[in-house]
């Protein structure tokens, strides 16, 4: 009998299913319409059963409830006596059975908790307004499979206090004007991916970079198992990008890299003066790297993992190479660094686990302050001098 209300509870909403991802979603494949962007001062809401809901705290908002009106196999509306901008810690604490649920376009801040446990709730419509949102606040949310929003730039400015706060953290199926998210090009006036922005999205499948983006933040791209393709706009920005943790990198995740749409084969560091730590971390395209004189630093593990880099041509200017810098290119076999001056290694294993016949060819007048250096002797039996 609950199924059946349920059912015509759907229908009765009007809900339209949104035209499929071009390849599989996240299970379940299928989303749950918005329920529309309510007024400043009202809450819409449905409910699995189709009863009252289970459990509010009404003084959990920044204004006060004046009505909560429910309609039989219909929207529900908690209204409020002023336009509503914070739906504060433990709102809808353990609200079993809420099922979708739209904010209206002021809200602001949704605090620790708001949505803890509210294991039913499938759909949820959020405003382009929205700052910071609150450790746990929907953590546990276990049907959470339809995210609503009309802005990805804006989405990308939230503030979440950690991958709980954030609601695809389990698994909903991101839709931005009533499209589903699998091809992703963020926005070119935005220079910052927040924190967990993207946490556990495993629907998204590219991800196109602009130029302007300085920094992502903590964990930002972590989970995104579906993503297979990085495409960045420059270069230089790229290689200058400030990653906060490895998973803030999506090419982590995904593994190939493009620049404007064509995938890298040769890197070429062009002009080019510091590559950041993890820039290109386990990029499976990549087969070489040349740079001029201008590049100065190689980040920590800026190249760690790279299964097809097989050379790699470094210019005079080079100072510093970071620690694993180049561990575990397991195809690499010839390295040429025309630096006079043997440049500083971040640690012993830069060069470690490379093809078994990887060669280290420096400049002639350099082949003992390379051999004898302190941090490169380890590799001596490797160096030789270029012709």
């Amino acid at each position: 009998m609950k199924l059946l209300k349920a059912l015509f509870a759907i229908l009765a909403i009007g809900m339209v299913a949104c035209n499929e991802p071009d390849a599989p979603a996240p299970t379940p494949d299928t989303t749950m319409a918005s329920l529309g962007v309510p007024a400043d001062n009202e809450i819409w809401f449905t409910t699995i059963d189709g009863r009252d809901l289970m459990a509010l705290d009404e003084e959990a908002f920044n204004a006060e409830i004046t009505d909560i009106e429910y309609i039989e196999y219909g929207v529900n509306v908690i209204r409020f006596d002023a336009p509503l901008t914070t739906i504060g810690e433990g709102a809808f604490d353990n609200c079993r059975n809420i099922n979708n649920v739209s904010l209206p376009e002021s809200v602001t801040t949704i605090e620790e908790r708001a949505f803890f446990e509210c294991i039913q709730l499938e759909c949820l419509t959020l405003g382009t307004k929205i700052k910071k949102c609150g450790a746990k606040a929907f953590d546990n949310c276990l049907s959470l499979y339809s995210l609503h929003i009309s802005s990805i730039g804006d989405w990308c400015q939230i503030e979440f206090a950690h991958s709980t706060a954030n609601p695809l953290s389990y698994g909903a199926i991101l839709i931005v004007n009533g499209n589903k998210i699998r091809n992703l090009t963020l926005p070119a006036w935005i220079s910052h991916i927040g924190d967990y922005a993207f946490y556990n999205y495993s629907g998204m499948a590219s991800v196109k970079i602009p130029a302007n983006i300085k920094s992502i933040g903590k964990d930002a791209f972590k989970g995104c198992s579906g993503l297979s393709k990085v495409d960045i706009e420059d270069l230089g920005a790229w290689c200058r990008m400030d990653f906060a943790t490895v998973d803030s990198n999506p090419l982590v995740a995904a593994g190939t890299l493009s620049l404007n749409g064509v995938s890298i084969s040769t890197l070429s560091l062009t002009d080019i003066e510091k590559v950041v730590p993890q820039a290109f971390m386990g990029c499976e395209n990549i087969t070489s790297v040349v740079a001029d004189d201008s590049l100065r630093t190689i980040g920590d593990e800026a190249f760690r993992g790279c299964p097809q880099l097989s050379s790699i041509a470094l210019g005079k200017g080079v100072t510093s190479i970071g620690g694993r810098a180049f561990m575990g290119c397991q195809a690499l076999k010839s390295v040429k660094c025309d630096a006079v001056t043997p440049p500083a290694l971040g640690d012993k294993y830069v060069f470690d686990y490379n093809a078994d016949s990887r060669k280290i060819y420096v400049p002639a007048e350099s082949l003992d302050a390379y051999k004898n250096h302190e941090d490169w002797s380890r590799y001596a039996d490797s160096i030789e001098a270029l012709n």
